[in-house]
Formats: C-alpha cells, structure tokens, sequence
C-alpha cells in the first residue's frame, strides 16, 4: 500500500523553493549592478575620448584666426569655407590615435593644386566617433562633427569649433525605410540624407552606391545642384581611395567644409566596405622564383583591373590588405 507521507520532511520542501528563489533573486541584482557599472565605465571611456578628440576646439584658440586654408567665393570668404572650394580627401594610413584623410587643394581639372591645408581626425569611441578638421598650417582644429545617439537612422552634427554660425545636422530620419529599401533593390541612388541648417531643412544629400561612389548636394526647394564629390580613385599612392569634392557650385546655405564632412562620412564608409586586395605571385621577382615577364605580370589584382594599379606599385609586391568593415554616419 502506498504511502500518503510526504518524499520530503516537513519544512523541507519549502526551503528548497525558498533557496533556488533566494539565489535568482541574489543573481538578478548582481547581474543588475554588473550592467550598471558597465554602463557607467563606457560613457566614462567615452567622455575620454571626447576630450581627448576636442582638445583644441574653442572660441579662444579661435579669437582672431584667420583660417589660412579656406577657400572663398561670392558666398563668403576663408572663414565662412574654412576648407577650399575644390579639394581631394585622400586616405592616410590608419595610426593608432585614429584615422585620417588629408585634405588637398584641387582645381577644375581634378588634379593636386597643391600641399595639404587640412586633416579630418576620425577618433573611435565606444558609443559613438568623434571627427575633427585640423588646420595644417597651426595644427589648430576648426570644426567638429559626430553622430547624434537615440535618432531614427544615421544623424550627424557638425559644429564650428569658434562656436559662430549655425549648427548643421546631416540626417537621415523618415528617409529611414526608403533608403533601406532601395538599397536592397540594388538602386544607384540608395541612399538619401536631409541637411539642416539649425533647424531649417535647406539641401538633401543623395549618395550612389552603384557604378561610380558619389554624393549630389541639392537645394531643398529650387533641387539646383550645390555641391558633389564622386571617388577619383582607389589607388592614390598604390593603396589608398581619394575623393573630389567640388562646392564651387554651392549657395550661401551651404558653406564648402558641410559638403567635406558629409564626403568623409561616406568615404569611410566606402574604404572599408569595398576593401581590395592586391596578391603577390609567388613566383615573381618578390617571390621564391624568378619571372621573366613583365613587371606588372608579378601580381594578381582582385576587384580591381591591372590598368587602374601604378605598375610600380604591383612590381614591387606591395599588399593592400582588406580592410575591416565599417558603418556609415
């Protein structure tokens, strides 16, 4: 005859129960206070880097500076532009402080008018990236940029390090969706941003990603062209991307450094997804063998044609490795 007696003594039960509730309990607010003091140690990490990304960039440094790298049109002069109307953004070689692309005068012919005037700093945080224009001729910095947290899509602010001006905003906000869509149909013009002035909107800024990597900076209501960048290249010194951005044909709404910023974004953008890749045949004079050929015979290029690479480039066996991807703004 079975037994009605309980499997456990009386009490026992119950302190089984009340050890495994005990013990979740003790687990979810130690779980809770690990969350918190990682919260707190990022935006610690982060405020870091913010400081140390904007060391430099004040009203101060800027009382009196005469922006020796601006350009100047009917708009307004170098301390409107802060950068010239034509310029090359090209690619540097990343360092362990962040990563950079110099800013070269240019001219109607989309060649190199000459030295550097300008660096964008791209400094990575935990939560978000900081970038910064820097004046060659001073190493002083003259605008600012970053993203803007809690925003439907990419948003990004630029600000003026002397703190006159307005506040521009590059946003992608309702267009959220349709960019999403389109991308994913393939669609040369993929993606599309509003470009605020304050709080106006004035331009929209419509990237390809199909065929040729550009950027057309349109006014809001008249659709008149205002500035555009497009990739010149990928192998700007063997291995790196440089972009023209032309804002010659721009209004007063849209001073030449909005258009740079929102070229840099892209073109981070673009460096790290379309990384290419340059191999050395082994057999080749850099190799174990010898070659007969042709120099430029000494590699095998993927993504890119033989034509597009300086056969001193491919001749001396160097490798430009994939690059890690990246987000865009």
């Amino acid at each position: 005859m079975a037994s009605a007696e309980p499997l456990l003594p009386d009490g026992q039960e119950d302190g089984v129960k009340g050890w495994c509730r005990r013990t979740c309990k003790s687990l979810a607010k130690g779980l809770a206070l690990v969350l918190a003091v990682v919260f707190v140690l990022v935006w610690i990490v982060q405020a870091i880097v913010w400081e140390y990304a904007t060391i430099g960039c004040s009203p101060d440094r800027l009382k009196d500076y005469d922006y020796p790298g601006g350009g100047e049109d009917d708009a307004g002069g170098k301390a409107f532009n802060l950068v010239p109307m034509i310029s090359l953004l090209a690619e540097r070689k990343p360092m362990w402080y962040g990563d950079a692309f110099d800013v070269i005068p240019s001219n109607e012919a989309s060649t190199v008018a000459g030295a550097p005037v300008g660096t964008w700093w791209r400094t990575t945080g935990p939560l978000f990236n900081t970038y910064m224009y820097e004046d060659v001729a001073n190493s002083q910095p003259t605008v600012m940029m970053r993203r803007k947290l809690i925003r439907l899509g990419q948003c990004h602010v630029i600000e003026r390090c002397d703190g006159s001006g307005d506040v521009y905003t590059i946003s992608e906000g309702s267009n959220y969706f349709a960019n999403r869509f389109r991308k994913w149909l393939g669609m040369t013009q993929a993606m599309s941003y509003k470009i605020y002035k304050g709080d106006t909107l004035i331009a929209v800024a419509e990237e390809t990603q199909n065929g040729f990597e550009s950027i057309g900076f349109r006014n809001i209501t008249s659709r008149r062209e205002l500035a555009s960048s497009v990739l010149e290249e990928r192998h700007f010194h063997g291995q790196y991307d440089l972009w023209l951005v032309d804002a010659k044909k721009k209004d007063a709404d849209l001073p030449a450094y909005v258009s740079s910023a929102a070229t840099l974004l892209y073109a981070f953008f673009v460096m790290h997804q379309r990384g290419h890749k340059i191999k050395v045949d082994p057999n080749g004079p850099e190799g174990h063998g010898s070659h007969d050929g042709p120099s430029f015979l000494a590699a095998t290029v993927e993504n890119v044609t033989v034509g597009n690479v300086p056969s001193e480039v491919v001749g001396s066996g160097l490798r430009a490795e994939n690059r890690v991807p990246d987000q865009l703004i």
